[in-house]
């Protein structure tokens, strides 16, 4: 049965962070002012205080404007979620040009109409919430008052308001109908509060602390090591056992061994088999991969030769902190006599808390990282496999969801490794593999613990996880709603035409 939007755990925590940090900003927007105010305050004959003063107080009431202004919009969010359940919907996001952000506009198949609403969030906000590759959101409120928007899952909800004037709307819909909105076929609906995804999310992709050795790859200490993860017909026999007819699964807790029948994977709404996932990582292809930079060959140089490595390890930060402390050190030497010292001191202040933070960093967790990964891609022994690679929508980072090597379409999924974006800020997709779907292979070593740490070599070239190496269990729940999540199921196609039509 169908709750209210606000049942879902992820729901919950997504609105939790938001309103955090709202809390977090207000506050630091108040102490702000606060401080400005007593160096207002000082006895005349500290003149230098004026300076620090209107600092202090303009960044304060700016802070405490814009962390107000998102508590407000904390509120609308709870209560629209609280009042409505959530529905997918075909999504685009429509550039008017100039600096106004991208507006996105919501196809209803059911209603024949679409929608356009401008998103109430700052930057970094707006853009996790903008259609992915498959052009799916989700959304709860009302189209004419304004509602709420977040990626399939229902994590990160943004508030979303109506586009206001006749003519901007119909100029929005007419670029969305240009983007090709009326010819993308309509999501499969949320089913159910879906408690879960929050928990196989907290762990990853998915929870396998608590591998019971009768799931797929038990025991095993790396890619390809140990038994094999079920194939289709194994898989089929394992996940027949719940019995009953679709919809009977027994909903087992995420994390172990599930007794979950055949219907939730195999001849559920669809099965995530080879075939399908290849073909949702070819409708997610999106421009802007390009050729990759030219990195040195981990095989032949040291880990801190390659430059993505040398990020993994966090080396532009230990490097750009000396120049912050230098920096200050510079405005205190070559100051005149009325120049604020204080100024100077907190540029050192902040310049020697980031290098001891980044030293810190560096040392405990960025260095063994970066050494531990340039072993694995160096492993002497391949594992031929397949991979279809996905965009996951929050947030948009890539994932290989792997196969067994061959050429069977319905193999099922054995593995799933989250990767680092490859490319810079600009072009952050820039070097990902140019094909969707394909053969990998995986060179890997165990870490001190035993886990597995895997680098995929794709097209002559690795590409470097952002996660462990998760395998899945045969009839697991949660990695089914991962997958889900990763590649959206389609049902019809929506009937091409204008709303206004």
């Amino acid at each position: 049965m169908v709750g209210c939007a606000l049942d879902r755990e992820e729901t919950r925590q997504g609105l939790g962070r938001y309103r955090g940090q709202a809390v977090r900003g207000t506050t630091a927007g108040a102490v702000l002012t606060a401080l400005g105010l007593v160096f207002a305050l000082l006895p005349v004959e500290a003149s230098w205080s004026s300076e620090p003063a209107a600092g202090l107080g303009t960044t304060g009431l700016i802070l405490l404007a814009i962390s107000l202004s998102a508590l407000r919009n904390a509120g609308r969010i709870r209560r629209a979620l609280a009042a409505g359940a959530w529905s997918a919907h075909p999504a685009v996001a429509v550039v008017r040009g100039g600096m106004v952000p991208p507006s996105v506009v919501l196809g209803d198949r059911a209603a024949g109409r679409a929608w356009p609403v401008d998103l109430a969030a700052s930057k970094h906000r707006y853009e996790r919430v903008l259609p992915g590759p498959d052009g799916v959101l989700w959304w709860c409120g009302d189209p004419d008052r304004g509602g709420v928007l977040a990626p399939p899952g229902g994590g990160d909800p943004v508030w979303a308001r109506p586009v206001r004037g006749h003519h901007t709307r119909q100029r929005t819909l007419h670029l969305a109908a240009a983007a090709g909105l009326f010819d993308r076929p309509s999501p499969a609906q949320p089913q159910g509060p879906g408690t879960r995804d929050a928990a196989a999310r907290a762990a990853g992709p998915l929870d396998t602390d608590a591998e019971a050795g009768a799931g797929a790859g038990a025991g095993a200490q790396g890619p390809g090591a140990g038994a094999r993860a079920a194939g289709p017909h194994d898989a089929a026999e394992a996940w027949t056992g719940a019995g009953g007819g679709a919809g009977a699964a027994t909903a087992g807790t995420p994390g172990t061994t599930g007794t979950t029948s055949a219907e939730d994977w195999v001849r559920g709404p669809r099965p995530l088999t080879y075939a399908v996932l290849s073909a949702a990582a070819r409708r997610q292809v999106l421009p802007g991969t390009g050729r990759p930079h030219r990195e040195a060959d981990v095989r032949a140089v040291p880990w801190w030769r390659v430059r993505s490595l040398r990020w993994v390890a966090g080396v532009p930060k230990l490097l750009g902190a000396p120049v912050l402390v230098g920096t200050g050190l510079l405005m205190l030497l070559s100051r005149s006599s009325d120049y604020p010292a204080v100024v100077a001191y907190a540029v050192i202040a902040f310049g020697a808390g980031f290098l001891l933070h980044s030293g810190h960093r560096f040392l405990t967790a960025g260095r063994p990282a970066a050494r531990l990964l340039a072993r694995a891609a160096r492993g002497p022994v391949p594992v031929p496999k397949r991979y279809a690679l996905l965009f996951d929508p929050h947030g948009g980072a890539p994932v290989l969801v792997l196969f067994p090597g061959g050429d069977g379409a319905a193999d099922l999924p054995e593995a799933v490794l989250p990767l680092r974006l490859p490319g810079t800020l600009k072009q952050p997709r820039r070097g990902v593999p140019s094909a969707p779907a394909g053969p990998v292979e995986l060179r890997g070593v165990t870490d001190g613990a035993g886990r597995p740490v895997v680098v995929p070599w794709i097209e002559g070239r690795p590409l470097w996880p952002s996660g462990p190496y998760e395998e899945l269990r045969a009839g697991d729940r949660a990695a089914r709603e991962y997958l889900e999540r990763l590649a959206p199921p389609q049902e019809a196609r929506v009937v091409p035409g204008s709303p206004a039509a």
